[in-house]
């Protein structure tokens, strides 16, 4: 089962998954990943601030702060992004559910819930070691799809540092399902 409480209408009109969680839970969800994120520019200014204070070579500290910066902004776009969906034009609601079918069955793919309105893809640590704990959450909408991968970390919190690999299974879905509508509409021809 889903591990986040999702509200569906709010999430599609919004264009990210919007939960039903306490505020302390959201404030936490972004404050403890935004202070390790910031933790190691600050100790990369300090460092640099040494080394200009005692008249040290800067080379080694600016390309540490440059680095922490490029790492650090990568960082906080994957944190306030990681609940955004992607819009995927489909063609019916029950053409676009056994498509998902079909390409979670081919994956090996675990759909653990799958209704009118949401369909959840659990992934196998097995296949991929890299995949323990990632969720697939595709929402109904029309004839569109609205997806969100996650990643989950300690106490099922979402961990926004998966989020360039949960990216690549948003897109690798998003390519399969569109090739599978090409072959859907080629073969009602």
């Amino acid at each position: 089962m889903n591990r986040i409480a999702i509200d569906i209408s709010k999430s599609k009109k919004a264009g990210k998954l919007i939960t039903r969680q306490w505020f302390l839970e959201k404030l936490f969800e972004y404050l403890l990943p935004l202070m390790l994120v910031g933790m190691f520019p600050f100790i990369a200014i300090m460092e640099l601030n040494s080394n200009l204070n005692k008249d040290e070579p800067i080379g080694l500290s600016l390309t540490f702060l440059i680095f922490t910066l490029t790492i650090g902004g990568f960082m906080i776009y994957s944190i306030f992004n990681v609940y955004k969906l992607k819009r995927i034009k489909g063609i019916s609601r029950g053409k676009n559910s056994n498509l998902i079918k079909k390409i979670a069955e081919k994956n090996e793919w675990n759909i653990s819930a799958n209704n009118k309105q949401i369909a959840i893809i659990n992934f196998s640590w097995k296949v991929s070691g890299t995949d323990w704990g990632k969720q697939m959450t595709i929402i109904y909408d029309g004839t569109d799809l609205l997806v969100n991968c996650i990643s989950f970390g300690l106490h099922s919190s979402p961990s926004p540092f998966h989020w360039f690999a949960n990216k690549r299974k948003v897109n690798k879905l998003t390519a399969e399902f569109e090739n599978g509508i090409k072959n859907v509409l080629q073969s009602s021809r």
